[in-house]
């Protein structure tokens, strides 16, 4: 009997090292739906989540979208949502040999089939009903109303949540969050007290006043763990001689803001899909 309450009390200590944990996503995606994004540029970031992200969601997945612009703060809407988690793919019939293969065929199927057109449709829609919040590129705000969408779900609590789960045939999972920003991040709100448009003539002492300003008004948001990938970061200063500063300041701004609130730029480019295709892919 003692060397079965042995057996048990070692199984207790080590089978927690052994537990894999299994990481699911949740994918955050905040598109800039201003004026000075044109019909082009909005469809360039569309086909990016069409060709890149939709591809590459895993099996249990989140998908999130909303809109930065002027009603950022007044009007924020979930204009977009998607949970596989919540969906069944897999079939009785399905061989044990063939079964995951067979779920990811259907899933893939589904959002090729599906979902890409209705995310489509769907962001050209909301986007003519909110023209007239297309004034201003409220980023900040679009940042701090998007961490409703944050999720810290996981299966277990400690140790022995996962030993459980693991008698029982569960998975031990976790999800992360990925914050996908499509813009060119030059904030701009309806005060003005905000506008990036200036910064190719600010110096680093000056983006270091602006984020003292927002530490005291208590708007740099909570994204604690948060994965954070720009795509489209540009000027908007076309052949001046301050665009190449501007891009310099916006980017400076923005990796001290994430810091700040506990997130990871893991991507900032005009053009991020292999930034975005690789972390998804990785981490999948």
């Amino acid at each position: 009997m003692k060397k079965l309450y042995a057996i048990i009390f070692w199984v207790l200590i080590f089978m927690p090292s052994c537990s894999s944990i299994i990481k699911r996503h949740n994918y955050i995606l905040l598109i800039d739906n201003s004026k000075t994004i044109n019909e082009r540029t909005l469809d360039r970031y569309i086909n990016t989540i069409e060709q890149t992200i939709l591809p590459n969601l895993g099996r249990f997945d989140r998908l999130n979208i909303q809109f930065i612009d002027e009603c950022s703060i007044t009007l924020p809407e979930r204009i977009f949502m998607l949970d596989l988690a919540s969906m069944a793919f897999e079939k009785d019939a399905d061989g044990l040999n063939h079964a995951a293969d067979s779920t990811h065929t259907r899933m893939f199927r589904f959002l090729k089939d599906s979902m890409q057109a209705n995310l489509r449709s769907t962001i050209l829609a909301k986007r003519k009903e909110r023209r007239e919040c297309g004034n201003y590129t409220d980023i900040i705000n679009a940042l701090n109303e998007a961490t409703s969408l944050i999720t810290y779900e996981k299966s277990f609590e400690s140790n022995d949540d996962k030993i459980v789960n693991d008698a029982k045939g569960k998975n031990n999972y976790e999800y992360e969050n990925c914050i996908i920003i499509f813009s060119d991040m030059v904030n701009e709100n309806r005060e003005k007290t905000f506008d990036f448009t200036q910064f190719g003539k600010c110096n680093p002492k000056e983006i270091e006043v602006k984020m003292d300003e927002l530490r005291k008004m208590k708007k740099i948001p909570g994204l604690s763990g948060c994965k954070i990938l720009v795509f489209g970061a540009t000027t908007t200063l076309q052949n001046g001689g301050h665009a190449n500063k501007q891009i310099e300041n916006c980017k400076l701004f923005w990796q001290s803001f994430f810091d700040e609130g506990g997130a990871e730029l893991v991507g900032y480019a005009y053009d991020a899909r292999k930034e975005i295709e690789e972390y998804m892919t990785i981490n999948d």
